[in-house]
């Protein structure tokens, strides 16, 4: 019987057995983490430029109205994905660990037993919002014109989620044992797919009823790509239950991540939720629009996550906490750099793009974009930190800092919506991103005791402001001259260029900068 990893509580580490890695699992940590955000990059900027091109089309060929209808559906069945108990998201941590010992007989039993219980849940959230779907739309203020082909959008989209929190259990796996490049594979497939679809859609004027038929086929294209690979790694000898004391453990490291994952969705899509009820559902694109671009540029440097996730998983379960901490240090420190760069650049050029890039009635996101890219820099910088806490079972680290994060948020958002509106929402939502990660050092030195160097320390302060101001300064000039639409956008993310070089010698220096070459040329 496979031992079960009990979680760690206040001041206590996870106590990991010491055996050799299996074949392949003491693979480079520079090797691995250049292959698979290599991959996870290509999977998302294929399907971002597609985005950025056809965003201003499908505007216009769905409607304005339509459009932010689509936005605010999509905001609310994400923050369905959420109601499972954190069992998807506890289970990579525990598949990465086992992939460190090539345990398939451990992985199968967890992946046979979550995926029962998820059968259940996706099932009553579907049913739930197929009785409920008109009550949930007129609550956001729906004009009754398009009430039909959004419940079906609705119902559509929440039988996807149900769908997909089963279907990620494979793609966790496959995650897991390094495969990136199977997952990236299905999510250009799949974004391919959409895109066509939605050009059919906007062609025949088949409205919301297309986008919900294309996003059900653009989630079997994925599922037959990553789904086969995924059971590779499984063993008809695991085709049974987890046993209790190994339940037990799981399920209690499980609903602390249900509640901090919950908690961090809610403030995710807050903005949007909150203008859909405030300005009616027809009206609230911009702000839809505004957190989705930001999250799109917070997943840029979010492609590395799941190697990160790997990578200190499969170490742990290797070497043990104590021999992992020096090699995810070295991580954390290219990381921390890394996304302060991304964002001292992203946020002058992310509001004069998307000023640029889309119609004059969404002129307001690029402000929102910009504000929340603020917030999301506070919630990447401590990502390495965060996750080296999880795979030592810190949940309850996670859990409270969401928590925090979301009660900071709501309380500012409510302070600043007298003085502001709902922009005030939206700065409010950045205010808690930054409380939600002071909280977050504060609690994780308490909690667990092999201890990573304080992410803060990595941090190029005076480097970033430079790029920062650089960058401002050619934007702001630049922006009476900018085209409209994806041109103007490509063009500001261009003007980017001189503060981001500045960054990179700065914090680099020509020797860093040829090593850095040289490393992803062999890689």
């Amino acid at each position: 019987m496979t031992e079960p990893i009990p979680p760690s509580g206040p001041g206590e580490t996870t106590p990991t057995p010491q055996v050799p890695p299996p074949p392949g699992a003491t693979r480079g940590s520079a090797r691995t983490l250049v292959s698979g955000t290599s991959w996870s990059a290509l999977s998302q900027f294929i399907p971002l430029f597609i985005n950025l091109a056809m965003t201003p089309y499908i505007i216009h060929g769905l409607g304005a109205s339509r459009y932010s209808i689509f936005l605010l559906i999509s905001s609310f069945t994400l923050l369905l994905s959420q109601f499972d108990g954190g069992l998807g998201q506890s289970a990579m941590r525990y598949f990465t660990i086992y992939a460190g010992r090539d345990d398939r007989i451990s992985t199968t039993r967890l992946l046979f037993s979550v995926s029962c219980v998820i059968v259940f849940f996706g099932a009553t959230i579907t049913l739930g919002v197929v009785a409920f779907s008109a009550g949930i739309l007129r609550f956001f203020r729906l004009d009754e014109q398009f009430i039909p082909e959004a419940s079906v959008l609705l119902v559509s989209l929440t039988g996807i989620v149900a769908f997909l929190l089963l279907r990620n259990l494979y793609n966790a796996v496959v995650t897991a044992r390094n495969k990136f490049q199977v997952i990236s594979m299905a999510v250009i497939a799949g974004h391919l797919t959409y895109a066509v679809g939605l050009v059919l859609t906007v062609q025949n004027g088949w409205g919301l009823y297309g986008v919900a038929g294309t996003m059900v086929i653009q989630q079997i294209v994925g599922t037959i790509i990553t789904v086969p690979v995924g059971l590779r790694f499984l063993t008809r000898d695991g085709l049974r239950f987890i046993e209790r004391d190994v339940a037990k453990d799981f399920l209690s490291y499980a609903w602390k991540v249900q509640i901090g994952g919950l908690a961090t969705i809610l403030t995710a899509q807050k903005d949007q939720l909150v203008a859909g009820r405030i300005v009616s559902a027809q009206q609230s694109g911009p702000f839809g629009q505004g957190t989705n671009f930001a999250n799109q540029l917070k997943m840029v440097p979010l492609n590395a996550l799941a190697p990160i996730q790997a990578l200190i998983g499969s170490e742990v379960g290797a070497v043990g906490a104590a021999g992992a901490r020096a090699k995810v240090e070295k991580l954390q420190y290219i990381w921390v750099v890394a996304v302060t760069g991304w964002c001292a650049v992203g946020i002058p050029a992310t509001y004069v793009g998307v000023r640029a890039w889309l119609p004059e009635s969404f002129s307001l996101t690029g402000d929102v974009a910009a504000i929340l890219l603020v917030g999301h820099y506070f919630t990447l910088v401590h990502l390495v930190a965060r996750t080296w806490v999880l795979v030592l079972g810190g949940a309850s680290v996670f859990m409270r800092e969401s928590i925090v994060m979301l009660a900071t948020n709501v309380l500012f958002s409510v302070v600043l919506w007298f003085p502001f509106g709902i922009m005030g929402v939206v700065v409010g939502t950045s205010v808690g991103a930054f409380l939600g990660t002071v909280y977050f050092s504060f609690l994780a030195r308490r909690v667990v005791q092999v201890r990573l160097r304080w992410f803060m320390r990595d941090v190029p302060y005076w480097q970033a402001g430079v790029a920062a101001a650089i960058t401002a300064g050619i934007e702001l000039l630049a922006q009476p001259h900018l085209h409209d639409g994806p041109i103007g956008l490509a063009t500001a993310g261009l003007l980017g260029i001189p503060g981001a070089l500045c960054y990179v010698l700065s914090t680099l220096g020509l020797t860093g900068v040829r090593d850095a070459l040289a490393l992803v040329k062999r890689r």
